[in-house]
């Protein structure tokens, strides 16, 4: 039997969600969360913004000093949680063994 070990990586998920969402992101760095004038953390942070070593998990002041033009942006839930059961139902569609860690 052939055995393929298959990595789907959407750290970026989210940010790419907004900028396909809203057009005037696109090309811009993204980071959702909360804005650096809150306490929070970055929950994803598009390749524009990693450019300037943002990430997941960073404080968010910190990401605002790291980025200052960033767009922060914080938006429901549901639409990130929709479109990960979507992308989720495709891959399920292969017969593959799904081992999914955060949200489904």
């Amino acid at each position: 039997m052939f055995r393929v070990i298959f990595h789907l990586d959407m750290d970026a998920f989210y940010a790419s969600i907004e900028q396909r969402d809203c057009p005037a992101l696109r090309g811009k760095p993204v980071i959702v969360g909360a804005p650096p004038t809150q306490r929070g953390v970055v929950c994803a942070a598009s390749y524009e913004a990693r450019r300037f070593g943002v990430h997941s998990a960073l404080p968010s002041v910190t990401a605002g000093r790291l980025c200052p033009k960033g767009v922060f942006v914080r938006r429901g839930w549901i639409i990130y949680l929709e479109e990960s059961r979507q992308i989720m139902r495709i891959v399920a569609r292969t017969d593959a063994v799904i081992e999914p860690v955060s949200i489904r």
